[in-house]
């Protein structure tokens, strides 16, 4: 591994290899940037590739993309990685052309194998890289015997056993292969496929970023361009000696699913702040309200618990009142079952947003992800040719809400904060010119209004602008930058009107017009 100078590697019986920051670092400043080792299908798929599917998806002799009705993975055949980057070659080929009867069969995955038989190449193409992969933690020990290894087994080694290898490769152990199928669990990065193809997901390895250690807050800011090469940045302000942090998990889960996701997939217990708070800091994302007093709110007790809803104690901040884990599960699960049941239409998912808050709090985990589905009917509704004003600000209010909460478990730099400042400055502008509209505001009000709306695009534009061009959110930026010339022209062009008076509707003033008389 190069030296660089704004980290260094430390060492832990906890965390074993991790990063730590060898100068202060400002928010923004790129700390890592790196091309990945291997890049490949992410999971480990049921469906099948006809040959000429296996010869699109690795552009054997030039394949060109095909559509096959009999394995339908036309997704996989179009993956435009293969097509520009370095990570496929010319052993690969061979190798998926002297076995095409094998892998042609129904009981072969094809995509299943390819990543693992790719860091099997490099060990006799790259020794120093094969090296890194070989110090990798692969946590062999706590694998051995579960799911995950019976179906690696099944899927991967005994698949990759029955290759017919070139003559110079030595046939892989067992061991050998399901470390590596460890290593790519535990150490690989999710990434999205290039132009956005439908339904593929893919997952890169790399040298450096892997060695950050986790935190569910965090510290840092990934982005990866079309190349698969991955950037880096401080999402804070990180201190020389602070550890180096990325939240390997989803920021707007609860704390048991947070940690079983890192439990089953990563091998560790987090302990990180938000996870040891049973108010997870004030987020209140697994808060559920207090059924005897109805004002306060039941937070776990017992956060190194494992299951937090068998035997576990949940005590409510006003009253006191201790509640078993079985009583918080049964009302988590009637509420999903209320969510999935709920229709897609704006009153449908305010109505239970409602019913649900008599139970959770607001900022459940739960209550967010009915918000987003909430965003998205509200979204299809602004974009109308005349929206309803209070569907304008509901969304302006959900936003909001979900920004509030991505302020606590995702400080600085986030690009779901930038999306949603995004989001909010559309309702923002369309509010201000109806109130302007209804001569119910001042043109010096309408400005500051606008104004108001251009400090959320200016604010957006701080985190989307770090996305690489080609990816959603760098569009998302370009039309964002757009969008901020048009409203400054606007807000110039009204600080030029001659100021005037409000002319008010509302009953109030009307009533104030008549003790006048």
């Amino acid at each position: 591994m190069a030296s660089n100078p704004k980290y260094r590697i430390a060492h832990s019986k906890k965390l074993g290899r991790y990063l730590v920051a060898a100068k202060n670092i400002a928010p923004g400043e790129v700390i890592i940037r790196e091309e990945p080792i291997a890049v490949g299908p992410m999971t480990y798929r049921t469906d099948r590739l006809c040959f000429a599917c296996l010869r699109s998806l690795l552009k054997i002799g030039g394949g060109k993309q095909h559509t096959c009705s009999r394995c339908n993975v036309a997704r996989l055949c179009s993956v435009a990685c293969e097509a520009r980057t370095n990570h496929h070659t010319s052993d690969e080929c061979q190798i998926f052309k002297d076995n095409r009867d094998l892998l042609t069969g129904s009981a072969v995955d094809a995509a299943g194998i390819l990543l693992v038989l790719r860091l099997l190449l490099i060990q006799y193409k790259n020794p120093a890289v094969w090296e890194e992969i070989n110090r990798m933690e692969a946590h062999l020990e706590k694998r051995i015997g579960t799911p995950v290894w019976k179906d690696r087994e099944t899927n991967v080694v005994d698949v990759i056993r029955r290759l017919h290898m070139p003559t110079e490769t030595e046939p892989p152990s067992t061991e050998l292969m399901q470390k590596l199928c460890g290593i790519l669990d535990v150490n690989a990065f999710e990434l999205r496929t290039p132009d956005a193809l439908d339904g593929l997901l893919l997952r890169g390895l790399y040298t450096e970023a892997t060695l950050m250690a986790h935190d569910c807050r965090g510290n840092t800011h990934l982005t990866v361009d079309d190349n698969f090469r991955l950037t880096v940045y401080a999402s804070v302000a990180i201190k020389e000696d602070e550890p180096i942090l990325f939240n390997y998990t989803s920021s707007l889960l609860g704390t048991a699913d947070r940690r079983e996701h890192l439990r089953e997939g990563k091998y560790f217990e987090c302990e990180c702040s938000l996870c040891k708070d049973p108010y997870e800091l004030q987020s209140h994302l697994s808060s559920v309200l207090c059924p005897r007093c109805k004002k306060g709110f039941v937070g776990i007790q017992d956060t190194s618990m494992i299951d937090p809803y068998d035997r576990s104690r949940w005590q409510c901040q006003m009253c006191k009142r201790i509640y078993g884990g079985r009583l918080i599960r049964a009302t988590l699960n009637i509420c999903r079952t209320l969510i999935d049941e709920c229709e897609d239409d704006v009153k449908s998912i305010d109505g239970l947003l409602k019913r649900l808050s008599r139970s959770l709090h607001t900022n459940h985990f739960l209550m967010l992800s009915l918000k987003q589905k909430l965003l998205t009917a509200c979204r299809k509704e602004i974009t109308s040719p005349n929206p309803q004003k209070k569907i304008i600000q509901k969304m302006l209010n959900t936003c909001k809400e979900v920004y509030n909460v991505l302020e606590i478990v995702e400080p600085g730099i986030s690009r779901l904060k930038g999306i949603m400042l995004y989001e909010m400055h559309l309702p923002t502008i369309i509010l201000a010119n109806r109130s302007y509209s209804a001569r119910e505001i001042s043109s010096a009000q309408l400005a500051c209004q606008l104004e108001e709306a251009r400090n959320l695009l200016k604010k957006a534009l701080n985190m989307l602008l770090l996305e690489p061009a080609s990816t959603p959110e760098g569009k998302l930026a370009k039309k964002a930058l757009e969008e901020l010339r048009t409203l400054n022209q606007n807000i110039n062009d009204i600080k030029s009107l001659p100021p005037e008076e409000p002319k008010t509707h509302t009953r109030k003033a009307k009533e104030h017009r008549k003790k006048i008389k």
